[in-house]
Parts: structure tokens; sequence; C-alpha cells
């Protein structure tokens, strides 16, 4: 049953909303056959006639006020994409929702830096809800759309736990095993479910991003570590100092003692190598001085599938970056595929239940079993349940909101056939056109243009050349779309183009890789080096990413931070 909300009176700063009125929609009766949500949840709808607004900024209760003069823009997420967009935006002409499951933004390129302890958490985050923006905020995940209604089914995610890390398999979505107590395992977590509410919108940008990705490989979903957001990075840091505990404990046999300090990290792109780099520096510089009885002991190891570290740098930087990471102790094992991940020593029967207080065991179709004390997942991307499960079909064909790819009206005979999303073959992700567009595609080969559905960042892909998955793209995409929407010259704009400014990566012991474009520009070429390295690079690289930090309040908190460190060593709390 949905529950639609009434006339409104406003007394003073009071709002009254007089009983609601029932009924029933099509929409949420197919979303009640799924387990995930529950039959008996509460179902807001806010009716899309007034286009009213959930959370104002400027309110302490949600209180439904429209304003005529200006479009809704939902906005789906609150990483780079979604929140760049929405403080490009102008507040003059639009009115921006972000709808995300958590409430702030993450400057990801430093988020190895607060795992190893060289940055407090919260120096890396932006809330949302800023008193110096017009952007409203609901805290929900997306489910669905509806196209030709016009809103976002959400369900809200307040009280939810583990939104603030990489979505993991949880007990409710394991095939039951037989094990006595599993379903008062599944009833306990039902507190969890949100209510289920719907937010229209005139313009919808989706900026959800995307999943580590895990080839399907058994064991890794459920007990590797991943490193995309704070709850990740907070993750890594209390494990290493766990496992330095657990070796030190009178209990701890000497193989137990070797696994527990082995530290994987599988993935050797600039995140897994930077996270290898960090890790080493934190372990070498400050807790071998902690428990000078595990000296020698502790080992980092370094996994891909591919010949070389970094392959999006040039060969001699990727040697270089190699060359540096083996020299400091890092072992750098390429051409190496991982068979599977399971929680106990190697040559352990079965069962293998998960006990954080032993170690887990890494399984290399190359090296067999190996004993580790944990694993990172750092791997690649892939879309996530909204972009993968959801929007998929399309009932009918939303004739008031698409054109043509000629920019014409859609034909008759176009009306009756059945559509569905276009995606990119390879990725899945939604293949936009120029202008960031969504598309839609029916069994007969012709597209659709959505001209009020726009994706960015991760989980869209421009058929015009998409670009690297890195921040720097769905930053200028982001930048991109927003100066438009201000023009409002969407329509009649060039497509977006990506402008490659450079790639960094930190190697450790203060050294950096640095890489210039100049494939374009031959002058350019002779007045600026190619590329830089050492510890020229890392002056660099600290100075551009102090430099990017968002707030001037980060700014100095991390500028400050580092200081400290050079002169009283990293953090080596566990919390």
């Amino acid at each position: 049953m949905t529950r639609t909300i009434g006339p409104v009176r406003h007394i003073g700063r009071r709002t009254l909303v007089h009983p609601p009125r029932i009924r029933t929609s099509p929409t949420f009766q197919q979303l009640l056959s799924r387990e995930t949500i529950p039959s008996s949840s509460h179902y807001s709808v806010l009716p899309a006639c007034r286009r009213t607004f959930a959370t104002p900024i400027r309110h302490s209760e949600a209180i439904p006020v429209s304003d005529k003069q200006k479009e809704r823009v939902v906005i789906l997420g609150s990483g780079w994409g979604g929140y760049i967009f929405s403080r490009k935006v102008d507040p003059k002409s639009y009115s921006p929702v972000i709808i995300s499951p958590r409430s702030y933004f993450v400057f990801t390129p430093l988020l190895t830096e607060t795992a190893s302890g060289s940055l407090d958490f919260s120096s890396i985050v932006e809330p949302v809800r800023d008193p110096k923006s017009n952007v409203d905020f609901i805290q929900a995940a997306a489910h669905s759309v509806d196209l030709e209604k016009k809103t976002v089914l959400c369900e809200a995610t307040v009280v939810k736990s583990g939104v603030t890390e990489t979505p993991r398999t949880q007990e409710i979505e394991r095939q039951h095993d037989g094990r006595p107590g599993a379903p008062e395992l599944l009833e306990r977590r039902r507190w969890e479910r949100g209510e289920i509410f719907e937010v229209p919108y005139d313009k919808l940008v989706i900026a959800a991003g995307a999943v580590s990705r895990t080839f399907n490989t058994p064991g890794v979903r459920e007990n590797a570590m991943f490193f995309k957001d704070i709850g990740d990075a907070k993750r890594v840091k209390r494990r290493v100092r766990e496992c330095f505990e657990l070796a030190v404990l009178p209990t701890a046999t000497p193989e137990l003692r070797k696994s527990l300090l082995h530290f994987a990290i599988v993935g050797a792109g600039p995140t897994g190598s930077e996270l290898a780099a960090s890790l080493r520096d934190f372990i070498h510089q400050d807790l071998i001085g902690l428990y000078p009885a595990l000296k020698g002991l502790p080992r980092i190891t370094l996994f891909d599938v591919a010949p070389t570290v970094l392959s999006m740098f040039d060969e001699s930087l990727s040697r270089y970056a190699m060359d540096t990471m083996k020299r400091e102790g890092i072992a750098v094992q390429t051409s190496h595929h991982i068979k599977g991940l399971r929680w106990g020593a190697p040559g352990d029967k079965p069962p293998h239940e998960m006990d954080p207080k032993r170690c887990l065991t890494l399984t290399t179709e190359e090296e067999g079993e190996l004993g580790i004390g944990m694993c990172v997942w750092v791997t690649g991307n892939t879309m996530n349940k909204l972009v993968k499960e959801s929007l998929q079909k399309v009932d009918r064909l939303p004739t008031a909101s698409v054109l043509t790819k000629d920019g014409q009206p859609p034909s008759a005979d176009m009306e009756k056939g059945s559509w569905q999303y276009k995606k990119a073959p390879k990725s899945g992700a939604l293949l936009v056109d120029g202008q960031l567009r969504v598309q839609l595609e029916n069994e007969d080969g012709k597209t659709a243009v959505l001209q009020d559905v726009f994706a960015l960042g991760d989980n869209a892909a421009p058929e015009t050349g998409a670009p690297p998955a890195t921040a720097q793209a769905t930053s200028q995409e982001a930048k991109w779309l927003a100066t438009h929407f201000n023009q409002h010259d969407i329509q009649n704009t060039p497509p977006f183009s990506f402008q490659n400014m450079g790639t960094m990566a930190y190697i450790g012991d203060a050294q950096a890789l640095m890489q210039f474009p100049h494939e374009k520009d031959e002058k350019a070429g002779k007045l600026f080096p190619k590329a830089l390295k050492g510890r020229t690079a890392w002056l660099v690289w600290n100075s551009a990413y102090l430099t990017m930090t968002i707030s001037w309040r980060n700014k100095l908190r991390v500028g400050f931070r580092w200081l400290v460190n050079n002169i009283f060593g990293r953090d080596i709390s566990r919390f």
C-alpha cells in the first residue's frame, strides 16, 4: 500500500499535514516481490504535480515546499560526479537534491594516506549537508527509476550498517547452508530495512559510481577487504594493527606469526600500488619500532594478472616503480592468477569458518596456497546493483522525454516495441551520447535519447570515447555537465571531450611517479618534461593533492597533519 501526503497548512513556523489517503502503486507491488524490501514498509509518494522537496536544507523536518521557478535536479550519488555537479550547477535556475547512502564526499586520492595513519579520516571528507550550499540531501539508496512518472524509488539508509564500506555479501544474500540458527540471524537484520518512498525529478543525473570487481573468485566477496570508502580504509588500518597484536601473543606459533604478518594486495594499479607503498612506510617507519621482536617478519605482496604494475604509465616508469618497490621490500608478483580466498591456515581441512584471530589462505595458480593476515582487493570496477539489475527493461517508452538520434520526436511504430537501457557491451555501464544523456534501444536496433536523464562517472560510458575510470575524468564530466546546464545549451553543445592532465602515483619512501601528456603539443613537450620520478615527483604529488583538496578547512588540516607526522610520526592507534 502507498501513502500520499495530503494538503499542507502552515501555521507560523510549524507545518500541519492532513491524514494521508491510501492508494495502490503498481511499481511498489512489483518491488514487494524482492526479499530485500519488507512488504510492511511505509511507502510515501510525493505528488509529482507539486515537485515537493524532501528534507530541505533550510528546515529541520521534511516539509513539502515547491518552487515552480526552478527545475528539480535529482542527483544519485555523492562521489566525485554527484558532489561536484551539485556544487557547480546554478542554484538560481535549479534545485539540486542529492540522494546517496552516505552523507559525505571522499577525496579518494588521499584514501591510502588514512589507511597508513598519515591523515585523519575526517581530513579527506566533505559533508554533503553544508550551510553554504543550496543543495538538499536525502540519505537513501535508489532502487529504481520510473521514466514515465519521472520518479526515483528509494530506501532510507539512515540506520543501515555498512554504508561507509564497499558492499559485500551479507548474510541475507547468502544461500541457506543448513546451519542451525540461520533464520534467527536473518530476523535480527530486518531492523536495517528503511522506509520506502518516491522522489520526483525534472532532470535526473545518475552518478552512483561502481563497486569492486571480484571476477567471481571464490571467497573474495565474503573474506577480502576492499578499498573505495572511509569504512574500507578504517578496516585496513585496524586489521594491520590487529595482526601485529595477534603475532606477539604468547600463544602464536611461528607459522601463524609468519602468516599473520603477510599482507596481500591484489591489483597493481594506482590504488593498489599506492596502498602497498603507504603500508610499507607505516610498517617499517612506525610499527616495527613498537614491535622489535617482529623485525624482519612483516611482508607485503602485490599481486596482479598483468605482466607489469601501473600499466597506464610508460614502460620505463612502470619498470622504475617495480624496481623501487622491490628495493623497499615489497614483493611484486605479476602474471599471477588468484583462484580463491578462505579463512584458516594453508592445508587446513574444511569447514573453513571465519576466525579473525587466525590467518587466511590465498590460493594462486602459480604458487598454490599462501598464508596471509589480510587481503585487500583493488582489481577494478563493475556496475552497482542499480545499473546492473534495476536499469534494464523499460515497460513503456516515455515519449514525452525522448527524441531520436537526429532530434526528432519518436514515431508511432517506435512506441509499440519493447525498450531497454542502452549499455556498453563489456562493462555494462550506461552508454550515453556525447552530451552524457542516457539512451534507450529496442529490439530493432533503434535508439531513443532521454532528454532529462544523464549519467556520468564510472557508471557511464560515452559512446564518443570513454575516458579512464579516474577521479580526474569524473570531475571533468561533472563540471562540463553543470556548465551546460547553467547555459541551457545542452541540446546544441559539442560532445564532451576528456582532457588528460597527467597521471600520478606514490611508490613509497617519499618517491613518486608523474607522467604528463604531450602527444598533441610538441612545443609544450620541449618546454616541460614528459615525466617526473623520485623525490621531485613526490613533492609535486604532495603539492597537487593538497591544492586539489576541496575545502580550505581540509587543506589546512592535511598540510598541518603532514607537518606533525614529520615531527612525531604517524598515528598508530587501533579503533
